[in-house]
């Protein structure tokens, strides 16, 4: 599946996010492949926004929504904006 530009861009700032953090950490990608289970490719493309086809419409809702995806996972509520789009 190919991803549309939005989805590419939020997917490479996903990776570029998950490569400082890890870094910051001092973590190689072999190390956090071990840790989640998967092999450092996956790791790689990860970090490029590759491996994302997943991800990209997820990040794409979220941009949509005007919310960090983090809110998703974390259930908040927040009061709406009225400068979102209608449906």
């Amino acid at each position: 599946m190919e991803l549309k530009p939005a989805e590419q861009r939020l997917a490479r700032q996903f990776g570029e996010h998950v490569r400082a953090r890890r870094k910051s950490l001092g973590y190689t990608q072999d190390d956090l492949a071990s840790m989640i289970g998967t092999n450092r490719r996956f790791i790689s493309e990860l970090e490029r926004g590759k491996g994302t086809s997943y991800l990209g419409p997820a990040l794409a809702a979220a941009e949509a929504l005007g919310i960090n995806i983090s809110i998703l996972f974390e259930g908040r509520r927040i009061a709406p904006s009225s400068s979102l789009p209608k449906a």
